[in-house]
């Protein structure tokens, strides 16, 4: 029952994850090897002891004086496997803190801050609207459509962790944008690439949201920002540039950049100030040049209801390999 278990870790918390018999098992007294299976573990890049049990449940007490036991042979975190559990002895693990797995996908890992009930299965009908992280993985696979990355590449890359990686990748690849072959240095690892153009854009599309969170108002435009919405659409095409320059900026970088927001309508509508984007992610992740990047810009925009505007963005994404009206 393990395997299955395996794979439902694999699929949504570590693709790396590896399971392997304990070879210091004949260590362990025989009656603990008559209640208890043991494998090695690593989670996460953290190594564990998994004790699945295969008799009678022990008690609590037991259980804590079974995994002293387990404990002193070695230094790893210990996690009991159980093929089903009640509610109240669920509880009662949770209580005094002993990690465990469930076949099903319930989990309770203290030392990883995990704990979850069974996740919900990714579907290609659940999933209305793509994550940020989500997106961040559309993007990548847009402007990068050759690369093949795996969890750990495309964690390090965005400084995600390797759930968050994982989870957004699975989502491309439940609405069928990104296909895996099994390979890596252990031969265990998912690889993924997208699918070719211009389907990777038609199908997309429709899970896309505009990056933007909130728009505010500034007299000065910030270091880390860059040329946005009408006023980067101008500079692509022959429409006329906004009454106040646009940018972009993650919203994360706000503060940081001190920069005083106008709040008085008086003075947004008389003086020249910038109408400043506050993104969910950082506008400089897929530019090449002083403007958003050509997809972010079209998500920020493609709601206005303006013809002129529709008509200069299929002017400035005509031409791309991926874009198709």
């Amino acid at each position: 029952m393990i395997s299955k278990a395996e794979q439902y870790l694999k699929e949504n918390i570590d693709e790396d994850l590896i399971i392997e018999p304990w070879l210091k098992k004949n260590l362990i007294p025989i009656y603990l090897r008559e209640i208890y299976n043991f494998h090695e573990m690593t989670i996460l890049g953290t190594p564990c002891i998994l004790m699945e049990v295969i008799n009678e449940t022990p008690t609590i007490d037991q259980i804590q004086k079974h995994i002293k036991q387990i404990a002193y042979l070695n230094d790893r975190h210990i996690v009991l496997f159980y093929k089903y559990l009640t509610r109240y002895r669920r509880k009662s693990l949770i209580e005094n803190r002993i990690a465990f797995i469930i076949e099903d996908g319930q989990m309770y890992l203290p030392f990883l801050g995990v704990n979850l009930k069974k996740a919900q299965e990714h579907t290609e009908d659940e999933i209305k609207t793509l994550t940020t992280p989500a997106q961040i993985a559309y993007l990548y696979f847009l402007y990068n459509k050759e690369d093949i990355v795996n969890t750990t590449v495309f964690a390090e890359k965005f400084g995600f962790n390797k759930m968050t990686a994982s989870r957004a990748l699975n989502d491309l690849y439940h609405i069928n944008l990104i296909t895996y072959n099994i390979g890596g240095k252990t031969g265990r690892s998912k690889e993924y690439k997208r699918i070719q153009d211009p389907d990777y854009f038609i199908i997309g599309r429709d899970y896309l949201k505009t990056p933007i969170r909130k728009t505010v108002y500034t007299k000065t435009k910030p270091v880390e920002s860059l040329i946005a919405g009408l006023s980067a659409l101008a500079g692509l095409s022959t429409i006329n540039p906004p009454n106040h320059p646009t940018m972009a900026i993650d919203r994360n970088k706000l503060n940081k950049e001190h920069i005083e927001i106008i709040k008085n309508m008086d003075l947004i509508n008389d003086m020249r100030l910038v109408e400043l984007e506050l993104w969910n992610y950082n506008p400089k992740l897929f530019s090449t040049s002083h403007h958003v990047d050509l997809l972010s810009l079209y998500l920020s925009l493609k709601e206005e209801s303006d013809v002129r505007v529709e008509q200069a963005l299929e002017e400035a994404l005509r031409g791309e390999t991926w874009y198709t009206d």
